[in-house]
């Protein structure tokens, strides 16, 4: 397995309630005012908000406490796919992913696919919190054309890649 070591960058989510509209002029408040934050990510129920080193006092200010953060080079190095499948049920598909790569690395041949698969299924969740509903559904073709196991640990693969292919936009969080 090889780890990337990424020091310095973390994830705050916060409980706040938005409207994924106001993504993108929220992001450009925090950016204006906060040189370490570089990206936003609007979930059903809060946010999670990305950035190097450390946030500011106007960012604090603006968002408030934060309840949880995490360390991309902890996810970076986590093998769970248990780990994995709880982050992608809570809609933290950035961090699903990040841990999702040490199995998709280590694997091979439709494994590696299946793997592959399920990480554009984050990385277009990741889309669809930033309000990229466009580039997500390109993401999620892009996935559907990948040949993948029916199963792996235990998740029905192929019923989620028939449900994607049904509705793109439907999210993955429900679909395990």
């Amino acid at each position: 397995m090889k780890i990337r070591w990424n020091s310095g960058r973390y994830i705050n989510i916060y409980e706040i309630e938005t409207d994924p509209t106001n993504r993108d002029t929220l992001m450009g408040e925090l950016r204006k005012n906060d040189p370490y934050v570089y990206d936003l990510r609007v979930e059903s129920h809060r946010i999670e908000l990305s950035y190097f080193y450390h946030i500011n006092s106007k960012t604090i200010k603006r968002l408030g406490t934060n309840f949880f953060t995490s360390r991309i080079d902890f996810l970076q190095g986590a093998t769970s796919f248990r780990f994995a499948h709880y982050l992608i049920r809570d809609e933290r598909y950035w961090e699903a992913h990040e841990v999702l790569e040490n199995q998709w690395q280590a694997s091979t041949g439709i494994e590696r696919a299946t793997y592959q698969y399920i990480i554009l299924l984050c990385v277009a969740g990741v889309h669809m919190q930033r309000g990229h509903s466009t580039i997500a559904r390109n993401v999620i073709e892009r996935a559907n054309r990948l040949k993948i196991c029916d199963t792996i640990n235990n998740i029905d693969i192929a019923s989620i890649k028939k449900k994607k292919l049904f509705d793109p936009f439907i999210p993955l969080n429900t679909l395990l």
